[in-house]
């Protein structure tokens, strides 16, 4: 079994389906006493790319959110623009739906 923070970076980097990375990281909990891994805005300028290519689906940009968006273990500012474009994925119902070009304007943001 990989390690937490191996765990952390591969659902950062989004490389493998998040049902198995969430599963995994079940057996270590939510709450950590410090950050294991950084959300940079190349993680998520990296997921809108592969949305906007096809490659993934809003759903599925959505559960990688929202996986991402309420653990200690990972460190991000949720005032920044990093930490707004999560809550945007994260929330689609809250904030807008994501779309080409929703997702073509958030990568701009976060260049």
């Amino acid at each position: 079994m990989d390690s937490r923070e191996s765990l952390l970076h591969i659902l950062l980097s989004f490389t493998r389906p998040i049902p198995g990375i969430a599963r995994d990281l079940s057996a270590y909990g939510w709450d950590a006493p410090r950050p294991l891994a950084v959300l940079d805005a190349i993680h998520l300028s990296t997921a809108l790319n592969r949305f906007i290519a096809g490659e993934l689906s809003s759903a599925q940009v959505e559960e990688w959110a929202n996986c991402i968006e309420c653990r200690d273990d990972i460190e991000y500012d949720p005032s920044s623009v990093t930490g707004l474009a999560l809550h945007e994925l994260a929330n689609p119902l809250l904030t807008r739906p994501l779309t080409r070009q929703s997702a073509a304007a958030l990568v701009a943001t976060l260049a």
